[in-house]
């Protein structure tokens, strides 16, 4: 390649004649994104002994140096409420050129809104989907690379070539430095910088050549890369929504999304259960639907004031239009809107405090409700536990199938556990349909069991007739006992079976006449 300068006078005629020494305290970043000190106290915190993230870190090191930080750089993407970024200037070549397009990616992906619904300010959902998209990136690391980078060793080259431009620019302003410095000219140093300008230029064409050769390579598997990427933030979202609904379905505090001894504990032991897992789909969701019944649980027309209404209610009226009054000019007035009821009022409302009974649920768990029924069952019968704890209520599960086929769990206000309520929702008895067992339970648990006030929730998705005797023993007892059956027919796809449940149900919800949210809408406004 020819040289471009000849002679000192054509170096300091160009560019390089304004170059300056590097500062030595300036350190370009793996990092693209910023974090705040309690930010990295808290990843350090959910990283402690994760040995399986730092295996994949160490592996993927290997190929990618700045691995490390990305993975550190996703987490704070997915967790931080307005991730802010590092200047391109402070970047290592490989934060800008692999990392920060990934970053890129990611941000430009369908789930990643969803990602961050779930994840935005809550460790354990952010760290667990950070976790599963390292791990889905790591082990398509050789596939993103190529298409991030050009050919194999590209990045490294770069690099290289920007480390040697910048040692070269530095060579080259010291000399310079040094020119201005001279009391005369010294061939010697006016050769000197001739040649450190030379090689500086060379060094930037190269670096120039390679990057853009990078840029290249990016642009023609944008689409590649796009794809992969999507896929890791699919399962990453996948990930955190697994986690929010675990801990929404069965923690004691189910907003609380941080690292706590109870919550690592509770996601390892549901995740080990499939029967656990599918009851967290519904049992979640019911439990919002509880929560929010709690909230609109008033009176209203008496109580606190929440808001303003026209009428004629004169013990509600506002001062200022009962002002009205006293001014014989505005009295006409003041008739006028008693009269078309538009006086402004308080609005008033006070909390409902309904009948607190003991529950007793039986639940069919015949072979023939296994899989999403049972599920959907457990969750409706984990939902009336909880409405039961809340308010200090006993509360007894009794699962049932074939004749003499049955197991009771009791839970005692303030005596119950986490643990033996996930056992309760494992337990899943199979074989055929028997209503009179179940029932007679129920009645055992009234008259010798302590539940002299409680109500009866009967779930089941099949017919079974009962005998004439029992159904006339069952009128008599609910008689006698003053309790009442609320049944849930499980019959979506199969309408018209509620005539078994007839003869000894008050009141019967049927899955082909109402979604599942809408029978536990009902259940918890009856009960809360």
């Amino acid at each position: 390649m020819l040289k471009p300068y000849r002679t000192v006078q054509d170096v300091l005629s160009s560019p390089w004649a304004q170059v300056q020494r590097a500062k030595s305290s300036s350190q370009q970043t793996d990092r693209v994104l910023r974090s705040t000190k309690l930010e990295d106290s808290i990843y350090r915190d959910l990283r402690m002994e994760d040995t399986g993230m730092d295996e994949i870190e160490n592996s993927a090191g290997e190929k990618l140096r700045s691995f490390p930080a990305l993975s550190r750089d996703i987490f704070q993407s997915f967790y931080s409420l307005m991730p802010r970024r590092n200047t391109e200037d402070d970047l290592s070549v490989a934060a800008r050129k692999i990392n920060m397009p990934i970053l890129e990616h990611i941000t430009q992906s369908e789930d990643y809104p969803t990602l961050k619904e779930v994840c935005e300010g809550r460790e354990l959902p952010a760290y667990e989907a950070a976790a599963e998209f390292t791990a889905q990136t790591s082990g398509e690391l050789d596939d993103l690379l190529s298409q991030l980078g050009g050919k194999p060793g590209a990045v490294q080259t770069l690099e290289k070539l920007e480390q040697a431009e910048k040692t070269a620019e530095d060579k080259l302003a010291a000399l310079l430095e040094q020119l201005r410095g001279a009391p005369q000219d010294d061939p010697a140093l006016s050769a000197a910088v001739v040649k450190a300008a030379n090689d500086a230029e060379s060094k930037r064409r190269q670096a120039d050549a390679v990057n853009k050769l990078v840029d290249a390579g990016l642009a023609q598997n944008q689409a590649e890369a796009g794809a992969l990427i999507a896929r890791a933030v699919s399962a990453a979202a996948e990930r955190a929504e697994e986690v929010q609904t675990i801990l929404g379905a069965w923690s004691d505090a189910p907003g609380d999304m941080r690292k706590t001894d109870a919550n690592a504990a509770l996601l390892e032991r549901v995740r080990d259960s499939k029967t656990l897992q599918d009851i967290s789909r519904y049992l979640g969701r019911f439990r919002e639907i509880f929560a929010q019944g709690k909230r609109n649980g008033y009176s209203y027309g008496r109580g606190e004031k929440y808001a303003l209404e026209l009428g004629n209610d004169l013990s509600r009226a506002l001062t200022s239009e009962l002002a009205m009054l006293a001014v014989p000019e505005t009295l006409p007035l003041f008739l006028r809107k008693y009269q078309h009821r538009q006086i402004k009022q308080y609005r008033r409302r006070e909390i409902v405090y309904k009948g607190a009974g003991d529950i007793i649920c039986c639940l069919d768990e015949s072979g023939s409700t296994a899989g999403d029924l049972a599920a959907w069952g457990k969750a409706v019968a984990l939902t009336l536990l909880e409405i039961a704890q809340s308010e200090g209520r006993k509360f007894a599960l009794v699962h049932f199938s074939g004749p003499d086929r049955f197991q009771t769990d009791v839970f005692l206000p303030g005596q119950s556990s986490l643990e033996e309520k996930l056992r309760a929702a494992e337990t899943f008895l199979g074989g055929g349909t028997d209503f009179q067992t179940p029932l007679a339970e129920a009645e055992r648990l009234m008259r010798e069991g302590g539940f002299e006030n409680a109500d009866i929730a009967f779930i089941t998705d099949g017919e079974c007739s009962l005998p004439e005797t029992c159904v006339e023993m069952l009128q008599k007892a609910q008689s006698e006992l003053r309790f009442t059956v609320t049944g849930i027919l499980l019959d979506e796809g199969n309408a018209g079976m509620d005539f078994s449940l007839k003869p000894f149900c008050q009141n019967i919800y049927r899955t082909s006449e109402l979604t599942g949210d809408q029978i536990v809408g009902e259940i918890v406004l009856d009960r809360v």
